[in-house]
């Protein structure tokens, strides 16, 4: 019997009823609710010989053994931001589930064995690290820079973890686990408006942006707003204004996504030209050498705009991440599965990170599948989908992993 979908989406409201409240979801990593969610996750495996455990890292993983220790991994990630929604993450979780229990309800005789995890922390919404568990495993987690994050009550990352088992000494330990496992897939909402604007259902990732991520810092000369004629200022908000315009400009030319998040003023009073201003750039693109190209054209926009206005500019790389390109075969099937049940054959990347680009990183043969996003709302609590696609995203899903298997057993 192939997975139910109906059984997925029952799954996902019933987390939502133990985990959400009128705001939304709080399944905040390392609190109560989190671990609430995962308690009652393990619990959806009764009946099944599956093995629990959770990994230095404090990843959760569920187990069906095959005839072969090498597995494929499925999952995502239980934990949410504050007030979050009631599918980023868990879908992929829940989903994997079914998929593993109809797995086993079939009698597969499995060439490898199925894994599904739930990530730790991959949002960072507490500690401003995303990734952590998947990362840990892959080992891009810098142990060292993270030790010191506190959330907004003071409480150190390190304390915060240690209180749920995890040790920041031997959370690399995690990848031990990496030499087996021999493919991965996730199903995740979009996040966007892509899909749905196209009025399109599913669709397969050939890949995750790269992200280059830049903090422009203008220092010019605070003064007063009724004293200090307009040409004789060097106000660092004007030049702010102009290069913001500018860099929008500069993602539309490359038909990629610029974005300006933080935006800090100083003395930020009615009466007064600022004199200090600060701003974020988030760039990205699937192509490493447009990216290059934006933060070469960033780079002349900020120093022209600059001395335009007579300020002064420092420009600071805050993260720098190639694209990630998942692996063609397993595209493949995914555009398949997509299409015998949608009708197209959608291939499209993903803006947003997510767990499965540290499993691609780490050399893993990885796949993504997107259903869409009503109004391409996420990390609040209206986020939502149509269950009609989230059950014809879990077909799908079912789909590709059974085409994985005996791919994945011949590697």
């Amino acid at each position: 019997m192939p997975a139910s979908p109906q059984r997925v989406v029952a799954d996902l409201k019933k987390l939502r009823e133990l985990t959400a409240t009128a705001e939304g979801s709080q399944r905040l990593a390392w609190t109560p609710k989190w671990v609430e969610a995962r308690e009652w996750f393990k619990t959806t495996f009764e009946g099944v010989p599956v093995e629990i455990e959770t990994d230095p890292a404090g990843n959760l993983w569920v187990t069906l053994p095959g005839r072969s220790t090498d597995r494929v991994v499925l999952g995502s990630h239980l934990d949410s931001v504050p007030n979050g929604g009631w599918l980023d993450g868990a879908l992929g979780v829940i989903a994997g589930a079914e998929v593993l229990r109809a797995l086993h309800r079939d009698g597969v005789d499995l060439p490898v064995s199925v894994s599904v995890v739930d990530w730790a922390d991959e949002e960072g919404a507490r500690f401003g690290r995303s990734l952590f568990g998947s990362g840990a495993v892959s080992g891009t987690l810098e142990v060292d820079q993270i030790r010191g994050f506190r959330d907004r009550n003071g409480v150190t990352l390190e304390e915060a973890v240690r209180a749920h088992g995890v040790h920041l000494e031997t959370i690399l330990e995690a990848g031990r686990i990496l030499p087996s496992i021999k493919a991965s897939a996730e199903l995740h909402i979009e996040q966007g408006p892509v899909l749905e604007a196209a009025g399109l259902r599913l669709a397969a990732l050939h890949g995750i942006l790269g992200v280059e991520r830049s903090m422009v810092k203008l220092r010019g000369q605070a003064a007063h707003a009724g004293a200090t004629p307009i040409p004789m200022r060097r106000d660092t908000t004007l030049a702010a204004a102009r290069m913001a315009v500018e860099i929008r400009d500069l993602g539309l030319k490359h038909d990629a996504f610029s974005t300006i998040g933080v935006w800090r003023v100083h003395p930020a009073v009615p009466t007064a030209v600022n004199g200090r201003t600060e701003f974020s750039v988030d760039m990205r693109h699937l192509d490493r050498g447009v990216l290059e190209s934006m933060v070469a054209g960033l780079r002349e926009i900020v120093a022209r705009v600059a001395a335009e206005e007579r300020c002064e500019a420092e420009l600071e790389t805050l993260w720098s991440i190639a694209p990630i390109a998942f692996d063609p075969d397993l595209v493949r099937f995914a555009a398949d599965a997509v299409e015998a049940r949608s009708g197209v054959r959608q291939i499209m990347p993903s803006g947003p990170m997510h767990d499965s680009a540290e499993m691609a990183r780490a050399g893993v043969p990885t796949v993504m599948m997107f259903v869409p996003s009503i109004r391409g709302l996420s990390h609040t609590h209206i986020e939502d989908t149509a269950e009609a696609d989230l059950e014809l995203g879990v077909a799908a899903f079912d789909d590709l992993v059974r085409r994985m298997l005996p791919w994945a057993a011949e590697r």
